[in-house]
């Protein structure tokens, strides 16, 4: 955090920069901010008793360690024009006060650049929480199975073909801010697509971001039952829930057979409100037949014949085949040999 100078009148008239514990650059900065306040005469301000006994613990902590910088908010409008003048030592701005004849106060001109983003991020960082709260609630009886709960970068198997899918999904996860496209991760079943989609989810709700993981299958389970009387959660909730995130990943797209009622309630309603936002998918389909699970329900009648939803994806997406064997089957494999390989 940018440290914080607060300048006032009676400041200027007994402070030594060179007495401040800081580099040389910094002490200029201070110094060419006092030359430029005028020396005015010191004149009694009223004030209301909170304001004096607040102003006083103030004055008092700065006695208490006058070499230290005092890092301090100041008030919007103020009595004085001095009040509250201070040079940011990162941005390297002096702020000063300008006199509003309305109020016949003095108020600070702007903040500066730190200030500025301190405030932004601020507002971010409650906003998201807001966000994450409201998805906690909607999402509570979504279930991850325990081995994606632990599923890290660190712990990920590698084996012959997952090196380039893996060093895309941490490629991903390090250039994500700004980013408006998803990964689309294909192969054959267990060999660790899903274990990546969730790393790059815990790692970036880690970094402080909001993201959802949700399997295709559990998606819809949740969905239908807002169906159910009494369920305090509606499908807009589910719907509104998973547009909001920052990063939603949907795994094991193209499981089973996908309904009428999927598709243009859930899913459609979804990947059109997230255009922009990335989505990461995982799936064990190869790209044909995943074309051809939009296409048609299980019945035969017609889904996505046009293809706009599949298009959609490949469009919004970075496309990698995991060719690694399935660790599912090597794992079961040693087993059955008693534990050798």
């Amino acid at each position: 955090m940018p440290v914080l100078i607060k300048i006032t009148y009676q400041e200027v008239k007994t402070m030594d920069p060179k007495d401040l514990d800081l580099p040389e650059e910094d002490k200029q900065l201070i110094q060419n901010t006092m030359s430029s306040v005028r020396r005015l005469p010191n004149r009694k301000i009223s004030t209301p008793p909170i304001t004096a006994m607040l102003r006083e613990m103030e004055e008092s902590a700065a006695r208490e360690n006058a070499l230290r910088p005092l890092r301090t908010t100041t008030s919007l409008f103020a009595d004085s024009e001095h009040e509250g003048t201070y040079s940011c030592l990162g941005c390297r701005q002096t702020i000063g006060r300008t006199y509003l004849p309305f109020n016949g106060k003095w108020g600070l001109k702007k903040a500066c650049a730190c200030v500025v983003a301190e405030n932004e991020a601020r507002e971010k960082e409650q906003e998201r929480k807001l966000r994450r709260a409201n998805m906690e609630r909607i999402y509570a009886r979504s279930i991850m199975n325990e081995d994606l709960k632990r599923a890290s970068f660190d712990n990920f198997t590698k084996r012959p073909g997952t090196d380039g899918v893996l060093r895309a999904a941490i490629s991903f996860t390090n250039g994500f801010e700004g980013r408006s496209t998803g990964l689309m991760l294909y192969g054959r079943p267990g060999n660790g697509k899903s274990h990546l989609a969730a790393a790059i989810n815990h790692e970036l709700n880690r970094r402080g971001w909001v993201c959802l993981f949700l399997d295709v299958p559990q998606l819809f389970n949740l969905a239908k039952d807002t169906n159910r009387k009494g369920s305090k959660i509606s499908l807009t909730d589910i719907i509104s829930g998973a547009i909001a995130a920052d990063l939603l990943t949907l795994d094991e797209l193209g499981s089973g057979y996908l309904t009428e009622y999927e598709f243009n309630d859930i899913l459609f309603p979804i990947l059109n409100g997230r255009q922009g936002k990335p989505t990461n998918f995982t799936t064990n389909l190869d790209l044909g037949r995943l074309q051809r699970w939009f296409e048609k329900d299980k019945l035969g009648a017609p889904l996505d014949e046009d293809g706009r939803i599949y298009d959609r994806i490949l469009g919004s997406t970075d496309i990698y085949e995991n060719q690694g064997t399935s660790k599912r089957r090597e794992d079961a494999i040693r087993r059955a040999n008693g534990g050798r390989s």
